[in-house]
């Protein structure tokens, strides 16, 4: 892209003009002032950056005057180091292309060096989808004459097409995209083409410094001859060009993007359980018409690196990868539409049927279900509730804790909301055996991410603290609305939540609920579930007579000191435990408990950098 100058570097955007329209004084200029260290500020949108005039000019040089691989001699890259240099010493052999409105030492469609590939298109995309070309060009000028050619058959359209595209690449109304879909469609070919990387892409996203455009345009310039319209099949064909069948990677992509879940499901769980590995540019290799199924999950591609990790980690462990039979029919049932108090005393029973060896299965079956949020908020408590309960024992089992170290990781790596991202929260607070056992891990695995995140869970400088929540809190203060308590125990029980014990409010059950019933969802979750929270925060304050000074209305939980359930959930454990009702709790925090974001200590500046110090030398 070429950067817009401001207002006093404008004389720069009206030479870059000049010379697109074949001035050889205003390349010139250009080329003068590549020697310029003036410091100048321009655009890029709304942004305004610095940078030298020099820099500014050779950006512009870079756009305008394009060499072969061979002229440039420097590998198929054009934006390579010296470029400015070859720039300088050729300038006067240069020669302007109205063509394709550029500099050169040749016309773009002599250059012989292109490398391309040919592939069928997936069977989606082969269909023509009636589309006007003055609608596929926003009826920019020049459409209505493309247009006219696209009519008449000719396979000059082949041509002219991706050259109308070139020449307005930073115009910012041609979508490459849809052009490129359009030639797949007018011709039954995809055309793999070198991007910057010279890797071949099929695809002109992401296409830096423009290569991958160019060498496609190259391509139908150098080949547009041998295409002839076939009546039968209404589109061109070229049956002298060689055309290779789409690899089995391809072909897996193009499932992914079917709108059959069915079949991207299946194309996205062998991507999993055969290990395939996706390339780094998987979306230039699928071609223009890959777009993910929407069942999948968001990041599909994160999820298949993160459970293909997980997988061959629990192979090295003796872990179970999948769950006995009925314990997963019995987990698919989450997947349902259940009522809320059906759905409550499922999670119960799935929580008193896993185990810390089973629970990762349980964990790489629900992955896959991101845009199913009932289940994944069940999914979040069950998590939450489970590791607190067997925390002691994962604690001392190495396994077990390298397991845990190692999703702590994996998940991080997903990139997406929900209670995944807060696993590590469990790990705050460790005490003297529990760093010991640590740094065994961390001494013995021959895994990296185990190492790594034992590392950062040793590091004493940090922490992570609870949001502030107990500041207004009143014990005086009075409900404003009065609720019937027998009506609150009904629906509470309805929803799953028994707190009666022989006629009497149970206060340590109604503590784990305030605990851990706002799950988050597990992946993908953003907003907590407070189903029961809220009838039980309701039947408290009829019983003890206050509303902690929060008022009769629920706020947002992601504010400090709001009156959100979360909040109100905090204040009462803390009430609970000042009051000596309950006792005080040895269990790991809860998902929801913390804030995401790391804080310091509240131990002095010396102090810290003592204990920094401490560590350091210690390992």
């Amino acid at each position: 892209m070429t950067a817009r100058p401001a207002a006093a570097q404008r004389p720069l955007d009206s030479l870059y003009h000049l010379a697109q329209a074949g001035s050889r004084p205003a390349l010139e200029r250009l080329v003068r002032l590549t020697r310029s260290h003036k410091q100048v500020q321009y655009l890029i949108g709304r942004h305004r950056r610095k940078s030298s005039l020099g820099t500014l000019a050779a950006g512009n040089l870079r756009d305008l005057v394009r060499f072969t691989a061979g002229e440039s001699k420097g590998g198929a890259s054009d934006f390579s180091r010296t470029h400015l240099t070859l720039v300088r010493t050729q300038l006067p052999k240069l020669r302007y292309y109205p063509l394709y409105q550029q500099w050169g030492l040749s016309a773009l469609e002599t250059d012989s060096g292109t490398v391309y590939h040919l592939r069928n298109p997936s069977v989606s995309s082969i269909v023509l989808k009636p589309k006007s070309m003055p609608d596929l060009l926003f009826h920019q000028p020049g459409s209505a004459q493309l247009d006219s050619l696209w009519q008449a058959n000719s396979p000059l359209v082949l041509r002219e097409l991706p050259r109308y595209m070139y020449v307005r690449r930073h115009q910012g109304f041609v979508w490459t995209q849809d052009i490129v879909k359009f030639m797949e469609q007018a011709t039954g070919l995809q055309v793999g083409v070198q991007n910057y990387r010279a890797d071949t892409v099929y695809s002109l996203a992401y296409d830096y410094y423009d290569v991958a455009l160019r060498n496609y345009t190259v391509f139908w310039a150098r080949h547009y001859q041998e295409f002839h319209w076939n009546q039968h099949l209404a589109r061109f064909e070229a049956p002298a060009l060689a055309v290779h069948t789409r690899a089995p990677v391809q072909q897996l992509l193009d499932q992914i993007a079917s709108p059959d879940s069915s079949v991207a499901f299946r194309a996205y769980t062998t991507f999993i359980e055969q290990d395939i590995q996706l390339p780094w540019a998987y979306r230039g290799l699928a071609g223009s018409e890959s777009v993910p199924n929407q069942s999948l999950p968001t990041f599909w591609e994160r999820f298949v690196a993160g459970k293909q990790a997980l997988r061959s980690y629990l192979l090295t462990t003796g872990l179970p990868l999948n769950l006995p039979p009925i314990l997963a029919a019995q987990s698919r049932q989450l997947l349902l539409p259940l009522p809320f108090g059906q759905r409550y005393r499922l999670e119960n029973q799935i929580i008193q049927a896993l185990t810390p060896e089973t629970v990762t299965a349980f964990e790489l079956l629900m992955l896959d279900y991101e845009q199913n949020k009932p289940a994944q908020e069940s999914v979040g408590r069950i998590l939450d509730v489970l590791y607190s309960r067997h925390w002691p024992r994962i604690m001392t089992d190495k396994t077990l804790l390298a397991l845990y170290l190692k999703k702590v990781r994996v998940y991080n790596a997903l990139g997406i909301v929900g209670s995944s991202r807060y696993v590590v929260f469990k790990l705050d607070k460790l005490n003297g055996p529990v760093r010991r056992a640590i740094r065994a891990v961390r001494a013995t695995t021959p895994d990296a991410d185990v190492r790594e995140i034992a590392r950062t869970v040793l590091r004493p400088h940090w922490r992570y603290e609870s949001r502030r929540t107990f500041n207004l809190v009143r014990a005086s203060s009075r409900p404003a609305v009065a609720y019937n308590p027998d009506s609150l125990r009904q629906l509470l029980q309805e929803q799953g939540l028994a707190l009666y014990t022989a006629g009497k409010l149970d206060l340590a059950r109604a503590d784990t609920a305030l605990k851990y019933d706002a799950p988050l969802g597990f992946v993908g979750g953003y907003s907590p579930r407070t189903t029961t929270l809220e009838p039980l925060i309701r039947l408290l304050e009829t019983e003890f007579r206050t509303d902690l000074g929060f008022g009769p209305a629920f706020g947002d939980w992601r504010v400090s000191q709001s009156a959100s359930v979360v909040h109100r959930a905090r204040a009462w454990r803390r009430y609970l435990r000042q009051q000596g009702l309950v006792a005080r709790d040895t269990a790991p925090i809860s998902f929801v408990q913390e804030n995401d974001f790391h804080s310091r200590t509240k131990h002095s500046p010396l102090k810290r950098k003592l204990k920094l110090l401490w560590y350091r030398l210690k390992h």
